[in-house]
């Protein structure tokens, strides 16, 4: 049997962590002698493999690999300039010192008389 200390070091995390997840709250089942709670390691190591994870989730794959083609495929707007055989003019969205604009001045909300 093992105290919360020595389950904290098997599972690698702190000890307010294993009374978390001791049982009735939490999923390790455990006994409680008294004021100690004790565990057995069949079921330490047996919640360890329960939160082992072996494959990709489908949605997360196919989330990495779409990027990849959105990438390489332009925008659906290029795509439709394209088509209709306008070729976009490409600027930056934000031009500095640009000689058209006007600066835009701070004034004081107080009066003076």
């Amino acid at each position: 049997m093992l105290s919360v200390p020595e389950a904290a070091r098997e599972l690698g995390v702190s000890p307010r962590t294993v009374y978390d997840l001791a049982a009735p709250g939490g999923p390790i089942p455990c006994h409680r002698v008294g004021r100690r709670i004790l565990f057995s390691p069949e079921d330490l190591s047996e919640y360890l493999q329960s939160c082992r994870y072996t494959e990709t989730k489908r949605a997360v794959a196919s989330s990495l690999n779409s990027t990849v083609s959105l990438k390489g495929s332009g925008s659906a707007l290029e795509k439709l300039f394209q088509s209709r055989g306008v070729k976009p003019k490409l600027t930056p969205t934000t031009a500095k010192n640009r000689s058209d604009s006007t600066r835009l001045q701070l004034v004081s909300s107080a009066r003076s008389s």
